[in-house]
């Protein structure tokens, strides 16, 4: 926001991902945007607002639409120019809406003038930016339910609670001895309510993590067992080394495998045995790591060989899967793959996707700054609950104050007062120019 007195400056920049598309978006946003237009050749008018204008620029047929303040996405007033694209066409129109009066937008900034104008709540703002960032279908979806307002929804009917509830209390602030068991047993059960709804949230955290990030597919086992086949087999194409010769594999490899609609990161290890020399002990070593990070471990071992002496611990992350299956079978529940006739390949790729789905299945979209928030809101709740059985009724509103302001920053601002300017810096330096 600009200081006292300070007048609101005037910004351009490309709203478009790339400059070298078929068309361009130059976006001019402020209290001089339609003189800044004008000034470059382009008349702007507020009665045109809301509609596409063909116009012309030094001898280039365009598109300018036009927004009036309020009613725009940053609440200025706003000049979008539809331009050919290419570098240098529309740096060169950039450059003249510059030297017209409008000054280059920072990282954010547009967004960030929404957000000042009270266009968007700031974990809206925060949904764009996931959108722009999203990198799997899960995690755009995740992102437009967070730009849409879903979370700010869920985090006013608390807040709001929580306000209400302290109102209540600080009603009976110079009479606390007028307050009897029974009403303190129900400001303990709306407390509990609420405590109930963020313990939710925060449960379902890391199952939204988990959905905005490519998943990590671990194929591990001992040698010999056909990993990097079975690897090669699920992706479809030959992406790993495939030798009878033990420890073949010395480091992990990566590749992309789509399932279903979902894209996941499949890796394959260095094989597990002992007395092996310094260089396939480190692969082994890094074998290790990827078993630590995995979301799901597909461990292999073949129906030909004893069982490896060395196992991952048996829990949901683990999928238990046989190979060589065309020759015996020694783990009959395990499932059973065989890449020579290609043997539950399929029913396999489609495992691991049932497997990845259940993880992150009704995740929460709150990111990492809401879920901070949410767990310093319990915390306060409880801090409340502890004193409602004394005297201090005070400290009891005190700690539901603090709890709905921690609340409230989620969606940036609040009654008790606005988030800090610092949290509001760090957020919108991570979109990109243009946003």
């Amino acid at each position: 926001m600009p200081a006292e007195g300070e007048s609101v400056a005037t910004i351009v920049g490309v709203a478009t991902g790339t400059p070298d598309g078929g068309v361009a978006i130059v976006r001019i946003s402020g209290p001089q945007a339609f003189a800044v237009a004008g000034r470059v050749g382009v008349m702007a008018q507020a009665d045109r607002a809301g509609t596409l204008v063909p116009a012309r620029l030094r001898g280039e047929q365009l598109l300018v639409a036009v927004f009036a303040a309020p009613h725009s996405f940053t609440g200025d007033d706003v000049v979008e120019l539809h331009v050919h694209a290419g570098k240098c066409n529309v740096a060169d129109i950039v450059a003249r809406c510059q030297m017209a009066g409008a000054r280059a937008a920072t990282r954010g900034e547009f967004t960030r003038r929404a957000f000042d104008n009270g266009k968007l709540s700031l974990d809206e703002a925060e949904g764009i930016a996931a959108i722009i960032g999203a990198q799997t279908d899960r995690a755009l979806d995740q992102a437009r339910r967070l730009a849409a307002g879903e979370l700010g929804r869920g985090v006013d009917t608390v807040v709001g609670a929580i306000a209400d509830l302290r109102a209540e209390i600080e009603a009976n602030l110079d009479f606390p001895e007028d307050v009897d068991d029974e009403g303190k047993t129900a400001w303990l059960a709306e407390i509990d309510r609420w405590q109930r709804e963020l313990a939710g949230w925060l449960a379902r955290f890391e199952a939204g993590r988990k959905g905005r990030e490519r998943p990590r597919v671990v194929v591990a086992g001992p040698t010999n067992a056909g990993k990097s086949s079975l690897f090669n087999a699920l992706l479809g194409n030959d992406r790993a080394i495939v030798s009878a010769t033990p420890g073949t594999t010395r480091d992990f490899v990566e590749a992309e495998l789509m399932v279903e609609g979902w894209t996941l990161q499949l890796v394959d290890t260095a094989g597990f045995r002992d007395g092996v020399d310094a260089i396939e002990g480190e692969g082994i070593s890094r074998a290790r790591d990827q078993l630590a990070g995995a979301d799901l471990v597909v461990w292999l071992e073949a129906a030909d060989a004893e069982d490896a002496p060395e196992r991952p611990r048996d829990d949901a992350r683990v999928l238990w899967v046989e190979s060589k299956r065309d020759l015996a079978s020694r783990r009959g529940s395990w499932r059973g793959v065989s890449v020579i006739d290609g043997l539950g390949v399929d029913a396999l790729r489609l495992e691991i996707r049932a497997r990845i789905s259940a993880q992150a299945q009704d995740g929460w979209i709150g990111l990492e700054r809401h879920r901070d928030r949410a767990v310093e809101t319990s915390a306060e709740l409880r801090e409340a609950a502890a004193l409602i059985g004394t005297s201090m009724l005070e400290l009891v509103a005190f700690h539901l104050a603090n709890a709905e302001l921690r609340l409230a920053e989620v969606r940036g601002r609040s009654r008790l007062g606005p988030v800090g300017e610092d949290v509001l810096a760090r957020i919108f330096a991570r979109f990109c120019i243009g946003k």
